[in-house]
């Protein structure tokens, strides 16, 4: 007896077709060790260099070389940490410690000259800087107003607000980015793009990033790589860790530790290790164990999917089979609307969208359109556990027209 399950909330048909919350891959275990670092440390794009004035440098981060002191420079960066990159030609430097005394006053970006013995200049900026990227031949700096939270004449603590996007081809002149989130801003390059909390971010335009299963979170660049951590990952507990690796903000890929973190503040690469910086501690890991498991599992050559302006970040990418797109059932049928039908005896799903009915079964080109039959030119296949169905057939059948942009791989759904 055939059985006739209707599923109106999509979400059943998970167990229905076999598959699981997360269809991602994961990375088999690395172990993180625990490590003393007596340097605050970052990349300038250069060398290794430390965060006071003057700074310590290295281009292995084991073996330091100390930097002349000059007493000007130094009376105008004493009693502050900061962030230096290096532009090619000089060093921008801007301070990383935020603090409240003189929140009233202007902020300044330094331009260091090579030597770090001279200002070339100094830039007055909209507010403190939290990201410095280059895209081009721009600037980008992602900012938020730093002021004192008080309370019967007394300083609590720190307040922020006023979180903003700017870009600048001088540092002269910043021009504001147009983007609608006011909270805490993410901000690392990627692929030539901004990722901007889940917005991609290229030639003034945003591309929203909706997740079928990944939450997104504080991002850290780890070498070639984003990372965040996954705190509602199905394979987190108490005593682990569960690590969300991507090259392109899209797609991802999971790793658990066996270590519990406090809370972790940082991740980056120093020489030959991965740099977990706890709220404690600090944790390493082999890099190349790592790297060389995200280049494996990672897609080098994604397809992509922009579902009504949309990007969607499947947890299984798109694959692309006999010049069709195949992609994940039920988080396309999610972005539609779509109700579903599945014959447990037949393997064979019918959605339905307003008056329209597409039945099709896995592993089979047959298929009937509101009842008649049809023919697509490849069928539904079970992939990783996910069931992943001919995007341009079912999308054009429901109602919707698809493009193909060949430069950026990309297909384009839109109502």
């Amino acid at each position: 007896m055939k059985k006739i399950i209707k599923v109106i909330s999509l979400f059943l048909i998970i167990v229905v077709f076999g598959e699981v919350s997360y269809a991602s891959e994961y990375l088999n275990n690395v172990e993180f060790t625990q490590k003393r670092m007596d340097e605050n440390i970052t990349w300038s794009g250069r060398e290794w260099i430390t965060d006071k004035y003057p700074p310590r440098i290295s281009k292995n981060a084991i073996e330091f070389t100390d930097i002349e002191e000059n007493k000007a420079v130094k009376n105008r960066l004493q009693n502050s940490r900061y962030i230096y990159v290096w532009t090619g030609n000089d060093y921008l430097v801007y301070r990383s410690d935020h603090d409240y005394k003189g929140y009233d006053k202007q902020k300044y970006l330094y331009r260091l000259s090579a030597d770090f013995q001279q200002i070339l200049n100094t830039y007055e900026i909209p507010n403190w800087i939290n990201y410095m990227e280059f895209v081009d031949d721009k600037i980008f700096i992602a900012t938020e107003n730093v002021f004192p939270s008080v309370s019967d004449g007394r300083v609590l603590g720190i307040n922020s607000s006023e979180f903003e996007i700017y870009y600048s081809y001088d540092c002269d002149e910043w021009t504001k980015v147009d983007y609608e989130d006011n909270y805490y801003i993410d901000m690392h390059k990627i692929n030539n793009k901004l990722l901007i909390d889940n917005y991609l971010y290229s030639d003034g335009n945003f591309d929203k990033v909706v997740y079928e299963n990944h939450y997104s979170r504080p991002t850290y660049k780890v070498g070639e790589f984003l990372c965040e951590e996954d705190k509602k990952n199905e394979k987190k507990t108490e005593d682990n860790t569960v690590l969300a690796f991507s090259n392109d903000g899209v797609y991802w890929v999971y790793m658990v530790i066996d270590k519990k973190m406090e809370g972790i503040q940082d991740m980056f690469v120093v020489g030959d290790e991965i740099v977990i910086e706890d709220y404690r501690d600090y944790y390493v890991g082999d890099k190349e164990e790592v790297f060389s498991q995200l280049r494996e599992k990672l897609p080098n050559n994604p397809v992509y999917v922009k579902f009504n302006d949309d990007i969607l970040g499947f947890d299984e990418p798109p694959i692309i089979e006999d010049g069709s797109t195949l992609v994940p059932m039920r988080f396309l049928f999610e972005q539609m609307g779509a109700d579903v039908e599945w014959d447990s005896e037949t393997q064979t799903a019918t959605a339905t969208l307003d008056n329209k009915a597409v039945t099709f079964s896995i592993d089979n080109v047959n298929a009937r359109i509101n009842n008649k039959p049809a023919k697509m030119d490849v069928p539904a296949r079970l992939v990783n556990g996910k069931t992943m169905v001919p995007l341009r057939f079912l999308s054009e059948n429901m109602g919707y027209d698809v493009d193909w942009d060949a430069d950026s791989r990309t297909a384009i759904v839109n109502s």
